[in-house]
């Protein structure tokens, strides 16, 4: 166990350590003189180009050279050429430099309402249905609002939503019960994905106790796991087990699966085939 005069011991190891460095010795003042030297190639062109005086612009280098402890430009008559430690620090400072001028410009702009940003966590594809038509919708009459998305499995977007590091997220299932946070957007049929010239291609409806002999293909991400209890659930229910194989691939590649004839798999109503050997779509009840 550490009491606190070791905590206070080991902070102060770890601001003295010679292999960390405490940036809050650098001054973004001092920074931006360095790259704008840099940039024009002289310590009066650059002066000229921050509206402050020669001397000013030296001190400030001066002060970074030696909070650094490296000499950043080599000085001579006709200007400043950069060493090659100066041109290292230089070259990784100035994209870090810029993305915080424009972090500012953002946070300036949103704090008056000039625009917005929202993260969209997503499980199914955009390439139709309900939700590409809400997105579609809502960029139209929001055009101010930048949407930014990114894909995961539920129980990541889940976590992520939960402490608010992600706005909205749209997976499967019933929203939770007594909360106010979640909206159902559409209730979709069920179809059974098989193969195009196989035993079952030949019905236009099946029942569950009509596939549940039938070896069931799913992913393992998402929405492979929805899929995967959606199955087990119905197929239990008969009083027989599922045989589930999962693989590590994406929906399109499950859906070559079942045209190659390694088994059939569930899609919602709004998928779509447009591979080959393509799989024939039945109303599942």
């Amino acid at each position: 166990m550490v009491n606190a005069s070791e905590d206070l011991k080991l902070g102060k190891m770890l601001v003295t350590s010679p292999y960390l460095f405490d940036v809050s010795r650098m001054d973004l003042f001092d920074l931006g003189a360095v790259i704008c030297v840099a940039e024009a190639g002289s310590f009066h062109k650059a002066a000229k180009a921050l509206s402050i005086g020669q001397s000013a612009v030296s001190r400030r280098v001066a002060r970074l050279e030696d909070v650094l402890g490296v000499s950043l430009f080599e000085r001579h008559p006709s200007g400043a050429r950069l060493t090659h430690a100066g041109a290292r620090f230089v070259a990784q400072m100035r994209p870090l430099f810029k993305d915080l001028g424009v972090a500012v410009e953002t946070a300036q702009t949103a704090g008056v309402a000039g625009n917005g940003h929202l993260l969209i966590g997503l499980i199914a594809s955009l390439s139709k249905g309900i939700v590409r038509e809400v997105i579609e919708a809502f960029v139209a009459d929001h055009t101010d609002i930048d949407l930014c998305f990114g894909e995961a499995d539920r129980s990541n977007l889940m976590t992520m939503l939960c402490h608010r590091t992600i706005d909205a997220i749209h997976v499967a299932g019933e929203p939770e019960s007594g909360s106010d946070d979640g909206l159902k957007l559409v209730e979709e049929n069920i179809f059974l994905a098989v193969q195009a010239d196989g035993p079952l291609a030949g019905y236009e409806r099946l029942k569950w106790e009509d596939v549940a002999a039938s070896t069931f293909v799913v992913g393992a991400r998402e929405p492979g796991p929805e899929i995967h209890d959606c199955i087990i659930h119905r197929v239990s229910g008969l009083g027989r087990p599922a045989k589930v194989r999962r693989h590590r691939l994406g929906r399109e590649g499950i859906m070559n699966l079942v045209g190659l004839g390694f088994g059939v798999s569930l899609v919602a109503g709004h998928a779509g085939f447009e591979r080959r050997p393509s799989p024939e779509r039945l109303r599942l009840s």
